[in-house]
């Protein structure tokens, strides 16, 4: 459920004023399951366009489009939609915007998803994998309570978040080869997992010593071909760096 505040009665925090007198606007609540502000003049009525309702109308899910992340214009409206779909799904009740302004554009909650698109470089499909990071490490895991979207403007978080891809990246005598090789090798060289172990980069290496031992017309260098040419291997039989 919404908070109290929000379900039909007036909110005495002063927002904007009116164009017209300057009279501080009133705000009241309306919408069905999501509700959003009417910003009042006493004197003039209500706004003539509300913009609230217009963007969670047209763009709240608008982030289920995958190629509007890619679009300067709409990259905003997605992450914020996303987040708001996230934090629904992980809590179990809508997200309560700050609505601190009658523009959606410069309430609080978006100018702090702008903070976080300026963190990765307006990438907003690589903000997208933070907020899910954000919640699967750091909410879920620590238990810290999501109150608003300024809670993953964080430095500290974004840091911690960089820091946990450029470690996944490091490729380890034990990391996994890619799936789509050895589904490769095991229709195109089967008889690879009979005559030994291989599954790991390290295994790869092995291929290596063995091509150097006994050349390339075999099966071992009938795989280290194909992984050069997927680009997992330097051209000239040369071993891998691999991290223990």
């Amino acid at each position: 459920m919404l908070p109290t505040r929000l379900l039909g009665g007036k909110m005495k925090r002063a927002t904007n004023n009116c164009s017209i007198c300057g009279k501080e606007k009133e705000i009241t609540f309306t919408g069905e399951e999501v509700q959003y502000p009417i910003f009042t003049c006493p004197l003039h009525g209500p706004d003539s366009k509300n913009l609230w309702e217009e963007w969670l109308d047209k763009y709240k899910n608008l982030w289920q489009d995958d190629t509007a992340w890619d679009r300067p214009k709409d990259k905003l409206s997605c992450l914020v939609g996303f987040f708001f779909h996230y934090f629904k799904d992980f809590y179990g009740h809508p997200y309560v915007f700050s609505f601190a302004n009658p523009i959606p554009y410069k309430d609080k909650d978006f100018i702090m998803a702008r903070r976080i698109l300026t963190m990765f470089n307006s990438d907003a499909k690589e903000a997208r994998i933070y907020i899910k990071w954000v919640f699967a490490k750091r909410v879920r895991t620590s238990n810290y309570p999501v109150t608003s979207i300024g809670f993953l403007a964080s430095g500290k978080f974004a840091n911690e978040y960089f820091q946990a891809k450029a470690k996944s990246k490091i490729t380890r005598r034990t990391t996994k080869l890619p799936e789509d090789f050895i589904n490769w090798c095991g229709q195109n060289c089967p008889e690879i997992f009979e005559k030994r172990e291989f599954s790991t980069w390290n295994d790869l290496n092995g291929l290596i010593t063995h091509v150097k031992s006994y050349g390339m017309n075999n099966i071992e260098g009938k795989i280290i071909n194909e992984a050069i040419v997927r680009n997992m291997l330097p051209a000239g039989v040369e071993y891998i760096k691999l991290e223990v």
